[in-house]
């Protein structure tokens, strides 16, 4: 049996981590004075827009490759997106 529309596989909890997350990525970016241009497109590891600014909104859960794409994009090493999260 399939999910129902609507059903969500990702709780309350997560949906906050996420979103810290993606606050973190956002911050990254923008100390680095880095548009959502600048770290995405077809000859870059993210090459959506939009899921770069879903990432950053919190709506989407990432992979470790994912994850790992972001920092490359920046240049940060991985941890520093995951630093302070749970602060």
């Amino acid at each position: 049996m399939g999910l129902k529309k609507g059903t969500t596989l990702v709780s309350a909890q997560d949906r906050k981590l996420l979103k810290a997350l993606g606050n973190r990525i956002r911050e990254i970016r923008n100390k680095k004075k880095l548009s959502v241009y600048d770290v995405t497109g077809e000859d870059l590891p993210i090459r959506s827009r939009q899921h770069w600014q879903k990432i950053e909104a919190g709506q989407l859960s990432l992979t470790f490759i994912t994850l790992y794409k972001i920092a490359q994009s920046l240049d940060v090493p991985v941890n520093d997106l995951v630093k302070s999260i749970n602060e």
